[in-house]
């Protein structure tokens, strides 16, 4: 039986009355893979059974009853992602959504236009939109509440860890006022985000709760799907992002729901041993620990002996000064400096109080701590100070994802930020080209 035949006998089953809300879908390579999970196991029409000469009718059988046991194991990766009943991921409709504009996206995503032919194979199944706020469902969708709502490794083009918390508190509000009554919320988030951004704690303003312990996202689990970028279309976990880890980039899915929370389920970044080296040899001089006696020799003679880095040597492993946009740590001001301006296209320094990559990020206590002296309000959801007189779309403005490829190189290629256009400059020929053009000019 051919693929689109295969798929019309799912969607001949009729009841698609579990609705499914997918989020910030990038190039909608994740939906067609749950999707093509959540078919079912091929049919073979009862004339060509009957056609079929028993060698034939016992290939057949063995043929159909391998496809049948794959089936069953995609359902259940399935299941456990939407965290639904098989029966009920039968009855699965997927309502696939967004940020985008339906033109930026294909520009973005040269894959889209393929993905959504094949999408459209799954008929009623599976519906699209754009231009859909993950944190303002009811612009987009009204009083519509859903069985299932999830979103995959949101992120909003910057490294900002308050940002990101802000928009986790506003997604949690929204997301909790849309759910059926005992629907839940999915969430796969990169090892460490969850801590970062305090899910659980905007989770739990918004009465959502933990339903099981965090399981781990495997992507190799959805055929297919690649988690994309926001700014540029490339890999979220490229071959760069992977070296500058200490190791593997590992993700984990989060089950919201309003119920009984898991009982002592710790966080993935929480209570981990750490998978280095014990350290075993250490500096009598200065107290700083190695893994092998021949580490403790280079540091004594470079650093103690030769006095290679001065009289004002620190211990590079106390992070000492913290980045206000991205939340890594220096061991003085000097290299949080060079970071800020690298990384975030600004300077930061002691006593400059929070600040994001798009502007202050002005939390109530920083306000309070006479960090910015402007009148303002509290937002309720989130936290963030607001400047009085603002509305909420104002304020959800600073909340929008970097998206729009408004900024383009000399060379063609386009940015979404001013800083990952000024870096990409630096050593670009073409750009370094016209910059000389026109300094002789």
């Amino acid at each position: 039986m051919g693929k689109s035949k295969k798929a019309a006998a799912v969607r001949e089953q009729g009841d698609l009355s579990c609705e499914v809300l997918l989020l910030g879908e990038a190039n909608f390579s994740f939906t067609l893979a749950l999707l093509s999970l959540l078919e079912g196991p091929p049919a073979v029409a009862s004339e060509a059974r009957a056609a079929a000469s028993e060698a034939q009718a016992l290939e057949q059988e063995l043929a159909l009853a391998a496809a049948r046991k794959t089936a069953e194991q995609q359902l259940a990766v399935a299941s456990s992602f939407l965290q639904l009943p098989a029966g009920d991921c039968r009855r699965v409709r997927v309502v696939a959504s967004c940020y985008e504009e339906q033109e930026e996206l294909q520009e973005k995503y040269p894959e889209v236009p393929g993905i959504l032919a094949r999408l459209q194979g799954f008929g009623p199944r599976a519906e699209i939109r754009y231009s859909v706020n993950a944190w303002n469902l009811t612009s987009s969708f009204g009083e519509k509440r859903w069985d299932v709502i999830a979103w995959n490794h949101p992120h909003l083009g910057t490294e900002d860890f308050q940002l990101h918390r802000y928009m986790l508190a506003h997604f949690c509000a929204a997301a909790a006022e849309a759910l059926k009554p005992g629907g839940r919320v999915v969430l796969s988030l990169v090892e460490g985000q969850e801590s970062r951004w305090g899910l659980v704690e905007q989770a739990a303003k918004q009465g959502l709760s933990l339903l099981i312990a965090p399981v781990p996202f495997v992507a190799a689990e959805f055929p297919g799907y690649e988690c994309k970028r926001n700014a540029t279309g490339r890999s979220f976990k490229n071959l760069d992002s992977q070296r500058q880890a200490a190791s593997e980039m590992k993700s984990w899915t989060y089950h919201f729901g309003r119920g009984q929370a898991v009982v002592s389920a710790k966080l993935p970044s929480e209570g981990q041993e750490s998978s280095r080296p014990a350290t075993t040899f250490a500096c009598n001089e200065c107290g700083k620990s190695f893994s092998s006696a021949q580490g403790l020799k280079t540091h004594v003679r470079q650093v103690h002996e030769l006095n290679k880095y001065g009289d004002k040597w620190a211990d590079s492993a106390r992070q000492e000064e913290i980045c206000t946009d991205c939340g890594r740590g220096f061991q003085d001001e000097e290299a949080l400096r060079q970071h800020a301006l690298a990384a975030h296209g600004s300077t930061q320094g002691a006593g400059k109080g929070p600040r994001g990559a798009r502007g202050p990020s002005l939390s109530g206590a920083a306000q309070q701590a006479g960090h910015h002296m402007f009148l303002s309000r509290t937002c309720s959801i989130c936290g963030m100070a607001v400047p009085l007189g603002s509305s909420m779309a104002t304020h959800l403005q600073a909340l929008k994802p970097l998206v729009s490829l408004d900024l383009r190189c000399a060379c063609g290629r386009a940015f979404a930020e001013t800083r990952a256009l000024e870096q990409h400059a630096r050593c670009c020929a073409e750009a370094q080209r016209g910059c000389a053009a026109a300094a002789g000019e």
